[in-house]
């Protein structure tokens, strides 16, 4: 499997097409890929916390600073931000860990998400309708985003720029995948109006699940 992360992720085109020829359980996919490389951003964060702690306070600082003069700036956001300050300056790292099971227990969650939003789409698009294929799809193009979670470690502009970077390149090997996996046709533009169309869905589903992922968070650090 090493072989084919190589292909994909420098040569998408010819990688989508010999992963097309083959057949992954989506449980096999789940134990090889999603279980480790999901840790990493989960991870990172921790590592971030508890390392680099005084980077991500001075930040969390910041911000709050700012939203002093800023009365339009959601109440609960800075509630949330001020509990953050509070466990980091704590140092209670019992907290963290718990934090960090919940991220990892959401990043896992996301392969799901794409991969039902690609199973109910790609038949709109002449693609077909195969749960194993789209979870292939899902896993595969996740790993950059997954890898860039790496620049979670320390909260800077940059972190966040590689992150939207990991983000976009799993969206293009989506689009991708869809035509030599899925069997989306390019003709009449079919695979970039299906691309768009994953790329507000997961957009709008992924905005509700980290309000949930906020909130139990923000339950954490207020216990």
């Amino acid at each position: 499997m090493f072989k084919d992360f190589l292909e994909l992720y420098l040569k998408p085109k010819q990688g989508w097409e010999k992963l097309a020829e083959k057949e992954f359980t989506i449980r096999e996919l789940y134990l090889k890929i999603v279980v480790f490389f999901a840790l990493i951003p989960a991870v990172s964060h921790f590592i971030g916390f508890v390392v680099f702690r005084d980077i991500y306070v001075s930040a969390v600082k910041k911000f709050l600073e700012m939203a002093e003069n800023d009365p339009e700036q959601p109440a609960r956001t800075v509630a949330y931000m001020k509990a953050l300050m509070e466990e980091l300056t704590d140092g209670d790292i019992r907290e963290e860990f718990l934090i960090m099971l919940i991220t990892y227990g959401f990043e896992l969650l996301k392969p799901l998400v794409i991969t039902v939003i690609i199973y109910f789409l790609a038949p709109a698009f002449g693609g077909i309708k195969d749960p194993a294929k789209a979870f292939t799809v899902a896993v595969f193009s996740l790993v950059p985003s997954w890898i860039t979670g790496l620049f979670y470690v320390v909260n800077s502009p940059l972190s966040m720029f590689m992150v939207f970077l990991g983000m976009f390149y799993t969206f293009y090997l989506i689009f991708l995948g869809a035509e030599k996996v899925l069997k989306i046709p390019s003709e009449g533009s079919k695979n970039f109006q299906f691309i768009i169309l994953v790329i507000i869905l997961y957009l709008v589903i992924s905005g509700v699940i980290g309000q949930v992922e906020t909130l139990i968070v923000y339950r954490i650090l207020n216990v």
